[in-house]
């Protein structure tokens, strides 16, 4: 009789996580292509809200709510730069918060400690000092180069009229791996997007309410509710003012201007 060369129990166990591995990976293989319809639908929203032709730079207010507890405050201000695929956020407030912030530079994201004057290497899951919002809500979209779009049929967000496009990931590193986008019909933008994971589990829901209109068809949310799925009554409401199309210097987009700003 030949022996197995693995220890009794190992090779089910060897077996079992091969399978969840190609469970995995088949997850984020399909579908295989996009559908036309939904890929024009992504090209429309993306004109309006990838603002290439200038710089931006706005400060937005992050009020998180949980039961039982306090509200909890934050306030960022943040730089971008969408021709370059850039931008910066410093944290303002609360104290506890001050200096810390995030870099991207294309497809690397940093958040910087001043702490311990240290840049760690983050994803675009990362959530904005650990509230319900994460960090791809604040720069340039890519959709097409990580997800697979199909359409989804329509549906009625409050009184608008939307068609529906389905985001399955090509890869892992992306602030959900499922995704609906309800875009209104109206004018192309966004009013609501539930976010899943790869089992299909709701995990959030962020409702944009509100937009501002910053020039040559370009719009940048001003209101917006992401709430959890998870936890019961838990939310984060976003809101923005002190909105710039202002020439931003190149050295705001540099590891160098965070250490400065968090002295």
């Amino acid at each position: 009789m030949t022996r197995s060369p693995f220890p009794r129990g190992a090779f089910a166990a060897l077996v079992a996580a091969a399978a969840a591995l190609v469970a995995a990976v088949g997850a984020f293989a399909a579908p295989a292509q996009n559908d036309p319809a939904a890929e024009r639908i992504v090209k429309g929203w993306e004109s309006k809200l990838n603002i290439e032709g200038v710089d931006l730079s706005t400060t937005f207010t992050l009020v998180q709510k949980k039961p039982g507890e306090a509200d909890r405050v934050l306030r960022v201000q943040t730089f971008r730069r969408d021709s370059a695929d850039m931008y910066t956020i410093i944290f303002q407030y609360p104290d506890s918060e001050k200096g810390k912030g995030y870099l991207r530079r294309g497809d690397d994201l940093y958040f910087y400690l001043p702490s311990t004057r240290e840049f760690v290497y983050k994803n675009r899951k990362d959530n904005i000092g650990s509230t319900d919002a994460r960090t791809d809500l604040f720069g340039r979209q890519n959709t097409l180069a990580q997800f697979f779009v199909t359409s989804a049929g329509t549906a009625v967000v409050s009184k608008w009229d939307c068609d529906v496009v389905r985001l399955d990931a090509k890869a892992p590193d992306v602030s959900y791996p499922v995704q609906k986008w309800y875009v209104r019909k109206s004018d192309g933008l966004p009013v609501k997007v539930e976010n899943f994971s790869v089992s299909e589990t709701l995990l959030a829901t962020f409702y944009y309410i509100d937009y501002r209109d910053v020039g040559k068809g370009k719009f940048l949310f001003t209101k917006l509710l992401a709430t959890s799925a998870l936890e019961k009554g838990q939310q984060t409401f976003i809101t923005n003012d002190d909105i710039s199309t202002g020439a931003i210097p190149d050295y705001t987009f540099t590891k160098a201007f965070l250490e400065e700003k968090s002295r």
